[in-house]
């Protein structure tokens, strides 16, 4: 069996990582191949066409950063930089960054001067494909206060501690199971003992707790909200009592209700709520985690919806601790979409109800001045298509998923198209994708699409089937597809829009859950649709 590559390189000696990563990977059932770049080298690998970095096409790369080895140089801090951008550009493969600590040093200081790690923070964020992590984070989630190994560091040049290692060992196995795994899209939060301490509806709001350690569970779930994950309110509650809170402690909560884009405050059990959040946002109950306080209330749930993450923060767990150590929460590599995605759904309340009494797509995307764009991707756009191939299970060929897509844009004249949908309630960004190749039949083959539910009876699909067709030597597509159960609205277009065959039987094929659509051009729905089309 072939494994994936974490390539590794540091700007140390980090040889105590390697084995401990391998065993890391290991333990999470996530066996790949870990290789590590000569001591020094990291810079060179992004420069390099040749080097472990550029070779690693189906893995993550990681590069572990103390500017002190810069000596401090914003000059090689800004060339580090540029290389790590520009290597995103030219590459598909997610790659982090780990900024580890520097070697203590009493009372040095540098006035006036921009400290590197805030110039590598400025430089990276929000870059495709890149993540930056900082390494104190993690020791701090794992208890390791004793980093510094100064004598390993004076003979090695090995500066951290055995037990230091193991942190950014398994913190960087964290990163590979989070673009392994299906991602959590949606967290829903309690509200009392949660949020804040004390019933809000026995006593006034200005009587609540919310300092201590419920302040820093919302300070992590804004940080979540920041990363792209959507927030909402599921809480056993008196509707009215829970507004007057937000209302009136607005200013210490950090976290607003304009920050949670659904809510459902109710008697029922949190299961119904949750189903009904899941329909409400057109996801799947597998895409949510509950926080919640309540050990009675994540047992129901996890019985009624074992596909749903269950997080107990209440009395007797460290809260914090306890989201800090979740891997379910992790999210290493966000795109534009993921930042977005928050008023993306705040902003289709307000479709809906200007879509309403539409009777068809074409006078629901008049009224709501729907645009498609569709053209061919680029290296840049290969992080986003690897999040829908990840995280789509509705309308989803399942023919491939994220670590399938490098394997896939290596076959001869594959091409990878994206669609982007906007109107005038907002842009939705890169909200579906698909790979295409010319068949020998003359015809050209989707080998996977996949788009986001939010873009459901709108004509994206229509209008990306339509341009690959376009692109290709007949107006007619052949599409693969394979049933899961699960992704039946995908299975009703192309049954609307085609017909269907048995897939070839091959070794990854099963005749009853694969098949083939002819889909002719002439069948597609016209959409409005501008960009680079070829």
């Amino acid at each position: 069996m072939t494994r994936d590559l974490v390539a590794v390189a540091a700007t140390f000696t980090a040889d105590p990582l390697p084995p401990l990563l391998r065993d890391a990977l290991e333990h999470i059932e996530a066996p790949h191949r870990v290789e590590s770049a000569p001591y020094g080298q990291l810079v060179e690998q992004l420069l390099s066409p040749s080097g472990h970095f550029a070779r690693n096409t189906t893995g993550i790369n990681a590069g572990l950063v103390r500017t002190a080895d810069w000596a401090g140089s914003p000059e090689r801090v800004d060339a580090f930089v540029a290389a790590a951008r520009e290597f995103a550009a030219a590459h598909g493969t997610p790659t982090v960054f780990v900024l580890c600590p520097d070697p203590p040093e009493p009372g040095v200081e540098h006035p006036g001067r921009e400290p590197a790690p805030a110039r590598l923070l400025a430089g990276l964020r929000d870059v495709p494909g890149l993540a930056l992590v900082d390494a104190a984070d993690w020791f701090t989630a794992y208890g390791c206060h004793d980093v510094h190994d100064t004598e390993a560091a004076d003979i090695a040049h090995i500066p951290y501690t055995d037990e230091a290692f193991a942190v950014l060992a398994v913190g960087i196995a964290r990163v590979v199971h989070s673009t392994l795994a299906r991602p959590r899209k949606v967290i829903v939060a309690d509200c009392d003992e949660t949020l804040w301490g004390g019933a809000c509806g026995d006593r006034a709001p200005a009587d609540l707790d919310l300092g201590g350690h419920f302040a820093q569970v919302r300070r992590f779930l804004r940080h979540k909200h920041d990363e792209g994950f959507v927030l909402a309110l599921a809480s056993r509650n008196d509707p009215d009592s829970v507004e007057r809170v937000f209302t009136e402690r607005a200013r210490d909560l950090l976290l607003t209700r304009e920050h949670f884009v659904a809510a459902r405050v109710d008697w029922k059990p949190k299961s119904q709520s949750i189903l009904s959040l899941a329909d409400e946002l057109r996801l799947g109950v597998d895409a949510f985690v509950l926080v919640d306080d309540d050990p009675y209330v994540c047992a129901e749930v996890a019985e009624a919806l074992p596909e749903v993450a269950v997080v107990h923060v209440g009395p007797g767990t460290d809260p914090p601790a306890v989201l800090r150590h979740c891997w379910e929460l992790d999210r290493f590599f966000s795109t534009a979409e993921d930042r977005t995605r928050n008023d993306g759904y705040r902003a289709d309340a307000l479709r809906r109800e200007a879509g309403a009494g539409a009777t068809d797509t074409a006078l629901l995307n008049e009224r709501l001045g729907t645009v498609v764009a569709v053209d061919r991707a680029g290296p840049a756009d290969l992080p986003r298509i690897g999040q829908l191939l990840a995280r789509t299970n509705q309308f989803t060929s399942a023919t491939a998923g994220a670590a399938d897509l490098p394997a896939l844009l290596r076959r001869p004249a594959a091409t990878a198209w994206t669609a982007r949908l906007r109107d005038r309630f907002g842009d939705y960004g890169t909200i579906a994708a698909a790979v295409a190749t010319p068949g020998d039949d003359g015809t050209t083959h989707v080998d996977c699409f996949a788009m986001s539910c939010r873009a459901l009876d709108r004509g994206v699909a229509e209008a990306l089937f339509t341009a690959v067709a376009e692109d290709g030597p007949s107006p007619s597509l052949r599409v693969r597809f394979r049933r899961t159960g699960r992704n039946g609205p995908a299975l009703e277009f192309l049954r609307r829009h085609g017909s269907a065959d048995p897939a070839p039987t091959g070794r990854d094929e099963d005749p009853l859950t694969d098949l083939v659509f002819a889909v002719p051009v002439s069948r597609l729905a016209p959409t409005p649709v501008e960009g680079a089309r070829p």
